[in-house]
């Protein structure tokens, strides 16, 4: 009976298949039918058996295993595979996309390293940047505001003009109101006629005093 590695790749099957010692450390028959199917996709078919002929019976675990993770990390990390993952404490992240691959889903790059992802970081940046620099423009113009309206706060001296009925209106008052200098001069004119008068009633009554003692 054939292992399931030979048979997702179809290839034929014996006792001492040297694919079957590589996957036997997994127990779900479906997981090995997937890790092989992703591994062979990665480095190819002959390639696959190239390295795992290339070592002794006891190490194939332990090579399949490094080559799982290897493809799993390249697929996730285009840049730093997983060497980089670990390096930069990710690894659980790598661990996590090897479950995902054993369990039979599609793995994606990160968003940073994939072109959606790299998109939408470059158009984050672009609004970042706009925003920025919207804000530095509105900072400068409240500024600007600010020390305009702090030039303008000026006594206000209420030199506006009034209107030609309100004009009218005072110089109307001003005529029905005489002033002090007109009051003044009145009462000087009626006192000196008075004195005028009182003046040639006394010259008259002395005239006739004067007749009759003649």
């Amino acid at each position: 009976m054939s292992c399931n590695g030979c048979r997702v790749l179809r290839k034929g099957c014996s006792e001492n298949c040297m694919l079957r010692q590589c996957i036997e450390w997994m127990e779900d028959p479906q997981a090995q039918a997937h890790a092989t199917v992703f591994v062979a996709k990665f480095y190819g078919r002959a390639g696959l058996l190239s390295f795992i002929n290339a070592v002794s019976e006891t190490q194939r675990p332990a090579l399949f295993q490094s080559l799982l993770f290897e493809a799993v990390g390249r697929t996730i990390n285009p840049v730093n595979g997983a060497t980089g993952l670990l390096l930069a404490g990710n690894w659980k992240v790598c661990q996590a996309a090897v479950e995902t691959v054993l369990s039979g889903r599609a793995l994606e790059p990160l968003p940073e390293y994939s072109r959606r992802g790299v998109h939408h970081v470059k158009q984050q940046r672009r609004e970042e940047r706009y925003f920025s620099k919207y804000s530095n423009r509105k900072r400068q113009a409240l500024l600007v505001s600010d020390h305009v309206d702090g030039d303008d706060e000026r006594p206000d001296l209420d030199l506006s003009l009034k209107a030609s009925s309100e004009l009218r209106r005072d110089d109307h008052d001003r005529a029905a109101t005489p002033s002090s200098v007109e009051v003044s001069e009145t009462s000087t004119f009626s006192r000196s006629g008075s004195s005028s008068a009182d003046y040639t009633t006394n010259d008259l009554e002395g005239t006739k005093l004067l007749r009759l003692f003649v």
